[in-house]
């Protein structure tokens, strides 16, 4: 406990914040370090273990060093996914302390340098879908002045997205049912725009959508691209980020299949993305059916999605060759 009389240090504002109590429970161990997938597939310099060992270093006067924890990509990049907590012998919730730490830089005056979701209030209803989406938070509803139907001044609700919350996961994206938010990169016009239309060679045609936080393995992820023409592989930041209508779009296209890769239960990096996905993909297969749509064929069979854990190596091409074959044996049954 610090003395009254002692001024207050950094470590001592953090700690003071729900999440950052357990600050001085790090003894640098570096497990959480291992364990995260930022620091492989973003930032090099992300490194929680570094973080924390600065805000314990940092005291009221070094501005110079509170600077540099506030601008560190670490403060920054954690989503909070906690896939370091169960490695850490210290069983400390790496994320509530740098939690705390960003709380901290934001009052500061400092902002999130990832790219976030945005609103387009002439599209939204003000519904609050993608307030219950979010797994961060990020969305809230706000009452504003607009122009009413005859044209007179009335008040009415909107989205709006806090962006020092908001992740960029795109989950929400998926949610909006009017497409009134949407992120560079992953907009639904520019995924759409990657859906191919059918090849007639002969083979059956894959559409894959990846959540690159589930392939661990950099072999895993460059053999995405050596798969031939027949397959399309779709990049995307969170398998929560897939609409339904994507895989519709897909089927109506003439593509023979789609397949869904994301991360396994409890290992979301975004938290619940997975959940988002299993819960999408387990009624389109039924909805497909009732629609009728693949010209009687079994629609159902044709969308799946996989959860691949961070340890399961050279599993995205077994279930890639899995649906391929699977694909190839509906066509030989067909009439």
């Amino acid at each position: 406990m610090r003395n009254k009389n002692q001024p207050e240090t950094f470590a001592d504002k953090v700690r003071a914040i729900p999440g950052g109590e357990h600050l001085e429970m790090c003894y640098a161990c570096g497990t959480c370090v291992s364990k995260c997938m930022v620091q492989q597939k973003v930032e090099p310099m992300y490194n929680p273990r570094r973080l924390l060992h600065m805000v314990m270093s940092a005291n009221g006067s070094s501005s110079d060093m509170e600077q540099e924890i506030f601008e560190s990509p670490t403060t920054w990049l954690c989503s909070a996914c906690d896939l370091c907590y169960p490695a850490c012998p210290q069983e400390i919730h790496i994320s509530g302390v740098i939690g705390a730490v960003k709380q901290l830089a934001v009052e500061a005056g400092y902002e999130s340098p990832l790219e976030t979701v945005t609103v387009d209030e002439d599209l939204c209803s003000g519904c609050g879908i993608c307030v219950m989406a979010c797994p961060y938070e990020a969305p809230h509803l706000v009452e504003k002045a607009c122009e009413g139907a005859d044209g007179s001044p009335e008040m009415d609700y909107f989205a709006e997205v806090d962006a020092n919350k908001c992740m960029g996961c795109g989950i929400c994206v998926a949610a909006c049912p009017l497409g009134a938010i949407a992120r560079p990169g992953v907009s639904n016009q520019e995924i759409v725009a990657q859906i191919p239309a059918a090849k007639t060679d002969g083979e059956p045609n894959l559409l894959v959508f990846v959540c690159d936080w589930c392939l661990r393995s950099a072999e895993d992820v460059s053999l995405l691209e050596g798969y031939p023409e027949n397959v399309q592989v779709i990049h995307i930041p969170c398998s929560g980020r897939i609409d339904p209508q994507m895989a519709l779009l897909a089927l109506r296209a003439g593509i023979d299949g789609v397949l869904v890769c994301g991360c396994e239960a409890g290992e979301c990096h975004y938290q619940r993305g997975n959940y988002v996905s299993t819960c999408k993909i387990g009624v389109l297969g039924r909805m497909f059916d009732q629609m009728g749509v693949g010209n009687g064929r079994p629609a159902s069979s044709r969308v799946r999605f996989v959860q691949i854990g961070t340890q399961d190596r050279g599993r995205i091409r077994n279930e890639m060759d899995h649906m391929l074959e699977h694909l190839a044996a509906l066509e030989e049954v067909q009439p």
